[in-house]
């Protein structure tokens, strides 16, 4: 029932991209190169699916990282340890050997081929998701724990004498700081998932880099790569302009914050 769901939600998603990328590309083919034009449907499905999995593993990133910086910050010794060791891990090995780990070296034991988790192991675009969502929020985490530990020290004891539980404290005063103080990182950690996602084409999955693979394959004209490069750079000015309206119109601004300065005028 689940697997069934599943596959009809992908294939719906992959129809919509086809069919988008048929009106859009049917005025545009002949201007483009006779290695492309034919296939800029493929094109176009690449983009959709890059920017879906790096925006929904963005998403899911923040709130783990979110929730391990909590504890990092206010949970006991026993835990952090655990979180350390999960961020160093992730931080410390290439994202391509996270992405092969998951996606081939699961697949060699039979109780996980077996399991109700190979719904998801089993797919490439869901490791893809699992792996690009760890290893960001390891990076997230890192990001925000250094802006939290860099606010003025006496905060969350100020916090906690006005009647504020430790849990207050972390998501009405310090977490909202650390937010607007690390934003331009966490935004450039958006940026470098991004180009980092092209990976996921190596565990079958038809992304950008993936379609862009497979049409080379077929022409060797490198034009198929400028092409890639090209939807790429749109990409990552589309995620550059979403963090640049979020921190705009989202954070409230603050006299301290120069960023700010002029903005409001």
């Amino acid at each position: 029932m689940i697997e069934s769901l599943l596959k009809s939600t992908y294939f719906w998603f992959k129809g919509w991209h086809y069919h988008i990328g048929k009106s859009v590309c049917g005025p545009m083919e002949p201007l483009l190169p006779n290695s492309i034009g034919p296939h800029c449907p493929r094109f176009v499905d690449g983009l959709f699916t890059t920017f879906e999995l790096v925006v929904l593993a963005l998403i899911l990133a923040f709130l783990l990282a979110r929730s391990l910086a909590k504890l990092l910050t206010l949970g006991p010794r026993f835990i952090q340890a655990p979180i350390t060791g999960y961020v160093y891990v992730f931080q410390g090995t290439p994202i391509l050997i996270q992405l092969w780990l998951v996606y081939y070296g699961l697949a060699q034991f039979e109780f996980v081929r077996d399991s109700a988790a190979w719904l998801f192991l089993g797919s490439g675009w869901w490791v893809g998701l699992i792996v690009l969502t760890l290893n960001s929020a390891a990076y997230q985490t890192n990001i925000l724990i250094g802006a939290i530990r860099n606010l003025p020290q006496g905060q969350l004891e100020g916090a906690q004498s006005i009647g504020l539980s430790a849990r207050q404290a972390f998501f009405k005063i310090l977490f909202p700081q650390a937010l607007r103080a690390s934003w331009p990182a966490l935004a450039n950690e958006g940026i470098l998932l991004l180009k980092a996602s092209a990976l996921v084409s190596t565990i079958t999955v038809l992304d950008l880099m993936g379609h862009a693979r497979t049409v080379f394959s077929r022409s060797y004209d490198l034009w198929v790569y400028g092409g890639a490069a090209i939807l790429y750079i749109l990409l990552t000015a589309v995620l550059t302009l979403m963090a640049f309206v979020i921190r705009r119109y989202w954070f409230q601004s603050l006299p301290s914050d120069p960023w700010f300065k002029g903005l409001s005028r």
